[in-house]
């Protein structure tokens, strides 16, 4: 078995200690010091071949690695975002990460969404952080993590080890003025990256899921789904285009034509939705309202889509795992997001990672705990088949090595469950496929303060698109150059 450092050099020390004390002070028989008979017995069972049984913590000392386990109880606050799925998936890890860490006890908080994005950077300033911090990385941008959060390199992994555990999409905005990485990606919703589904709306309609392949494809399984009363109403929408991820999605159409240098200049920091490729795939998208396949005023769409309001959702597969056991009846499944007409591959402009770091006022056994969380997360295949075995989540991992383990098992007959089956099928294309917009403008700020907003008013008719595209071309050249 495997002995760690600290009792090696322990057992060095006392074997001296004995040593000298017989040269100072003869042969004299005495009880043995504390430690001598465990120095004993670790000479004898080298003598003989035999390994000692692993001391209390030992184990987890040589999971861990080269960081320490505390030897005391230590306790470390975990600020985590409240969603019943992420909840019940958190409290379920921190019980199987404490039963392998004993003296770590994790503290967690749940909290919303927007507290989480309004309350992380004031707390830090003010130095009343948790001592464990989820948070999304675009949160990061235009901002030097260095200054928030402890490192994770070298403290943890080299830069070039943590490549090989996680995606390098995840590594630009972690990355500090030092050059060091400050978090880790835990995963991503992965918005925008196709299509959810009713699958008995789709089979009774007679709708063929593989072969859409274009977003021309979709609109006409849209209006195969599309129900209209006597009057001409939707009743059923084909596919549902509200909440923020059709934002998403029109700058992943512009980028996919090869339009994305022309839509943002990195250099200049200016923007330009004035250009046709912005101009025509929002008159598309548009399309669906104007030809009656989407409407736009049928409500929150997760109250619309499980009530059947919808046949489809361009949402991403997070959506699967939102509604979980709310609504257990559901019959749903997810594709990858098919092709913009003219295109030969989808392009990711926005990827959202929900990440893990920790405060930098950590020191000692405090901050050797709060290591060794993170790299449980990175490194614990158990981790992620919690959220997978129990229909917790549906996304993609912040784990590299798990998406490859999940594939495989998926294609040896061996999936943890449908909705593991699903991130396996689009995940690697999805992470393949992630080229960032350079900006500076965080997602809340891009995506849903200021683009979508502006796209549902081309949908409900109070502003033209040309008026869209002068408004987005000045606020977001204006909110670029003041990052």
């Amino acid at each position: 078995m495997y002995k760690s450092k600290i009792v090696k050099i322990s057992l060095l020390f006392l074997v001296l200690i004995l040593v000298a004390s017989l040269s100072l002070f003869g042969c004299k028989e005495e009880a043995p010091a504390a430690g001598e008979e465990a120095a004993e017995a670790q000479e004898e069972a080298t003598e003989t071949g035999e390994e000692e049984a692993p001391a209390a913590g030992e184990e987890a000392a040589e999971a861990s690695g080269e960081i320490a386990v505390p030897e005391e109880e230590v306790t470390l606050s975990l600020w985590f975002q409240d969603w019943e799925g992420g909840s019940k998936w958190t409290n379920d890890w921190v019980a199987v990460f404490e039963e392998k860490y004993p003296t770590i006890k994790i503290d967690v908080t749940f909290l919303p969404f927007e507290e989480i994005n309004t309350k992380l950077f004031p707390a830090i300033a003010a130095g009343n952080e948790s001592d464990l911090m989820f948070f999304y990385d675009d949160w990061l941008l235009g901002k030097d993590a260095s200054k928030f959060f402890g490192p994770v390199t070298p403290d943890l992994y080299t830069y070039d080890a943590i490549k090989e555990v996680t995606f390098e999409s995840t590594i630009v905005r972690y990355t500090g003025s030092d050059g060091e990485l400050y978090a880790i990606p835990w995963g991503t919703g992965s918005n925008a990256a196709g299509i959810l589904y009713h699958k008995d709306i789709i089979d009774e309609a007679g709708v063929d899921i593989e072969g859409i392949k274009t977003w021309d494809d979709l609109k006409e399984a849209a209006k195969k789904l599309t129900i209209h009363d006597a009057s001409g109403k939707i009743e059923r929408s084909g596919i549902l285009f509200t909440y923020h991820e059709i934002a998403y999605t029109w700058l992943d159409m512009i980028a996919a034509q090869g339009a994305a240098d022309e839509l943002f200049n990195v250099d200049t920091g200016e923007w330009n939705f004035n250009i046709p490729e912005a101009k025509e795939t929002l008159e598309f998208i548009n399309s669906f309202v104007e030809e009656g396949l989407f409407d736009p005023q049928s409500g929150d769409p997760f109250t619309a889509f499980p009530n059947k309001l919808g046949a489809m959702f361009e949402v991403g597969p997070w959506g699967l795992g939102a509604w979980g056991e709310q609504y257990p009846d559901l019959e749903l499944d997810y594709m990858y997001m098919p092709l913009y007409p003219g295109t030969e591959r989808n392009v990711h402009t926005i990827a959202s990672w929900g990440s893990m770091a920790y405060s930098k006022n950590l020191e000692g056994a405090e901050k050797d705990a709060a290591l060794i969380f993170l790299k449980e997360i990175l490194e614990n295949e158990e981790f992620y088949n919690i959220a997978f075995s129990n229909d917790y989540w549906v996304g993609t991992p912040g784990s590299k090595a798990y998406l490859d383990n999940l594939v495989q098992m998926v294609e040896a007959g061996n999936v943890p469950s449908p909705k593991a089956e699903i991130t396996a099928r689009f995940a690697p294309k999805y992470v393949e496929n992630i080229n960032l917009l350079p900006t500076m403008i965080s997602e809340p700020e891009l995506i849903r303060a200021t683009i979508f907003p502006e796209m549902t008013s081309v949908f409900i008719g109070t502003k033209t698109v040309d008026q869209v595209l002068d408004y987005l071309t000045q606020t977001c050249t204006n909110l670029e150059q003041e990052k």
